[in-house]
């Protein structure tokens, strides 16, 4: 099982070196004022001309769901939003992710230790 968990853990760290990081020329802006959340890009990006000025009322919008909105919005230029600018979204994530590991490797001994037979166990004390 830790075989299997080392595998999949460095299968994922490669691609992530893997992928190319394409020529880019950005600058982003977010500023939030607890009523508006306004969100600019300019630039270029792979040759392409990247233009996006949007103000987005978030009154009474949690700061998770005002992530999403960020990614949204550097979602549908084509784009990829800067780690530094997702922070809630990259913790919520990480911690689903690390919540299922932990599972899977609780539920494995809890079948491991449902299968040994306890006179075994018993004869050794």
């Amino acid at each position: 099982m830790r075989l299997l968990l080392l595998f999949l853990l460095l299968t994922i760290c490669t691609s992530g070196f893997a992928q190319q990081s394409a020529p880019t020329n950005l600058r982003t802006r977010i500023s939030d004022d607890e009523q508006n959340r306004s969100i600019q890009i300019d630039g270029r990006q792979n040759g392409r001309r990247i233009h996006f000025d949007q103000t987005f009322a978030v009154t009474g919008m949690s700061s998770l769901r005002k992530e999403v909105l960020t990614y949204r919005a550097f979602d549908s230029v084509g784009i990829a939003p800067p780690l530094n600018e997702m922070r809630w979204l990259i913790v919520t994530g990480l911690g689903l992710l690390t919540m299922g590991i932990a599972l899977l490797m609780v539920g494995f001994h809890r079948v491991k230790t449902a299968q040994i037979n306890p006179v075994k166990s018993l004869r050794s004390e």
